[in-house]
């Protein structure tokens, strides 16, 4: 995993020889010998490796006895908070983070992943013992496991694998929110930490206190993530999400932020425009960076070949974090989890209208799917619940249920539970979409794609208390143009040319390149898939692309999955 942690490499065992640790280092924050982990706590009692930041550290160092501070990482601030207040230090951290800690004396180990899942955790627990990782492959020896069908369905089912169960040979991900107790004896025990229920604000409070609180959350939650001692660029795609976080670090910064916008010309659409007009508002020191059709071509194949585990959509995050990487900047801000929050997928504008169906006897529901696009009505295909959550999961599903059993494919589709608490239908399309979609994929490929980069990626969208807002915030107030709320908040700031124009984003013209200088990658990545999917399904779907009945994703899905496959060979 040299990739994740070029600055530096640590181990550690136990004096009893029965735990070891070991970590790579990307060093950001304590850049001396200070930060280096694995890391034992003052008394010497606990030891830990960590991945991620956690933002309000130095908070809460003020929170715990005093010992003699060694430096300002907050890795170290962890391991003494851990160690002092133990698992109720977890409601007061802030950030993003995937850590172990083992206690010598009691011979336990814990092993948790933050709220949303941004930072991954694998495990596996055998004869051999317990072991765990930031990714599969280094579980299974260095080669990618071979995928169960579980895994293979939800991957033909959605383009990404399941936010949590088993991926394949016995590794397991553990989602997120969650932590294990590895005890004494070996006994394993999982539990989820976050979130216990979630609240509603109340239906009374006015919308000028909502968009002043929608404000606060949102800058204060940027100029924490702020927090390094390396400099911190800003992803700008002259989007509503990335332009709302370039105006607040900008006001957060105590110099000049730095702001990238990648593009190259034969993109529809070019953002760079909106993107600079932004950045000249801002007074950012702004980088376009133009990438040659050549360039990406080439870094594609290298993306899929980083891919620790099968991703339809994964491409531009590597080139992106690549580009930016080769700037000389380690840390990023990106604007990923705003449409989540606030609303801006389709799904908020087409659920309720699909949930209409709900209300009808069952056999106008049958005529009812009649009338609907073929493209919907296969999505629907034994969707037994109309409620918003399982319709907004619905709605992001690829290839059909019976598409997949022709594909030769068994196994169960492994969505993620209904949430805890009560919700509104605005909320629960939220919530679909950040279990369903942000966690398993957006997130995943973001780690896997900037890490192979030796880049660390922040979300500032996904500090927890700007997503409890959020999900709290009545329906009534995030209706009307995408991420009405978030927009409104930051309207005095935003040149409208930002928010009043159809979606867009960084987008490859794959169609056309796996037409020419792609072909033979994609014959080759078609051609390894058949060693799972009927050949059949295999060849269908790629005479449909051919004749342009089927969008590009769903034939290239098939082509990752194939050269995914070869390198369990």
């Amino acid at each position: 995993m040299a990739h994740r942690g070029p600055d530096g490499f640590g181990e550690w065992r136990s004096p009893a020889g029965d735990c070891w640790l070991g970590h790579v280092r990307l060093a950001i924050l304590e850049l001396g010998n200070a930060g280096a982990q694995p890391m034992l706590s003052a008394s010497g009692r606990t030891a830990i490796v960590f991945n991620g930041e956690i933002y309000n550290h130095l908070e809460v160092r003020k929170s715990i006895r005093s010992i003699p501070w060694r430096g300002h990482s907050d890795t170290e601030t962890l391991v003494e908070a851990w160690e002092q207040i133990g698992e109720r230090c977890l409601e007061s951290l802030r950030g993003m983070f995937a850590f172990a800690v083992y206690d010598l004396e009691a011979r336990e180990l814990y092993l948790v992943r933050d709220r949303l899942g941004i930072k991954p955790v694998y495990f596996r627990q055998d004869h051999k013992g317990f072991s765990f990782a930031s990714e599969v492959h280094v579980l299974n020896g260095g080669r990618r496991p071979a995928l169960g069908e579980d895994a293979l369905n939800m991957f033909l089912a959605t383009g990404h694998l399941s936010g949590e169960g088993e991926v394949g040979e016995g590794i397991r991900i553990l989602p997120p929110g969650c932590k294990i107790r590895i005890s004494a004896g070996g006994r394993m025990s999982q539990e989820k930490w976050w979130p216990k229920v979630v609240l509603r604000h109340s239906q009374t409070r006015k919308r000028e206190e909502l968009l002043e609180e929608v404000r606060r959350l949102v800058e204060s939650s940027v100029s924490e993530h702020l927090l390094a001692d390396v400099p911190v660029a800003v992803f700008l795609s002259g989007g509503t999400d990335s332009s709302v976080i370039a105006t607040a670090a900008a006001k957060a910064a105590n110099s000049p932020l730095r702001t990238f916008t990648v593009g190259f010309p034969q993109i529809d659409f070019d953002e760079r425009p909106i993107a600079k007009l932004v950045a000249e508002r801002l007074g950012s020191k702004h980088h376009e960076i133009e990438v040659s059709p050549q360039d990406c071509i080439r870094w594609i194949g290298d993306a899929v070949a980083a891919l620790d585990l099968p991703s339809a959509d994964a491409v531009n995050s590597f080139i992106v974090s690549r580009v930016v990487r080769d700037q000389g900047l380690k840390v990023a801000l990106s604007g990923l989890g705003g449409d989540e929050v606030f609303g801006g997928y389709p799904s908020f504008r087409d659920v309720p209208r699909l949930r209409l169906l709900g209300c009808l006897p069952e056999k106008a529901v049958r005529k009812g799917k009649f009338f609907l696009p073929e493209k919907i009505r296969a999505k629907l295909e034994g969707n037994g619940s109309f409620d918003a959550f399982s319709l907004a999961l619905a709605r992001r599903r690829w290839w059909s249920r019976a598409e997949i059993r022709d594909a030769g494919i068994g196994g169960s589709e492994m969505w993620p539970l209904r949430p805890v608490g009560s919700m509104d239908s605005f909320a629960m399309v939220s919530w679909a979409e950040i279990l369903g979609y942000m966690e398993p994929m957006l997130l995943r490929d973001c780690d896997q794609m900037s890490m192979a980069a030796s880049m660390e990626l922040r979300v500032p969208f996904l500090d927890h208390r700007l997503v409890e807002f959020g999900l709290a915030v009545p329906e009534s107030q995030k209706r009307g143009i995408p991420k009405k709320l978030l927009v409104d908040a930051f309207a005095r700031d935003l040149p409208i040319e930002v928010w009043d124009r159809p979606r867009a984003g960084f987008v490859l013209p794959m169609d056309d390149w796996m037409r020419g200088p792609l072909a033979d990658f994609c014959s080759h990545g078609l051609d390894a898939s058949k060693s799972r999917l009927n050949a059949a399904f295999v060849d269908r779907a790629f005479a449909k692309f051919q004749e342009r009945r089927i969008h590009w994703t769903r034939v290239w899905q098939l082509v990752v999955l194939g050269h995914y496959l070869e390198k369990i060979r």
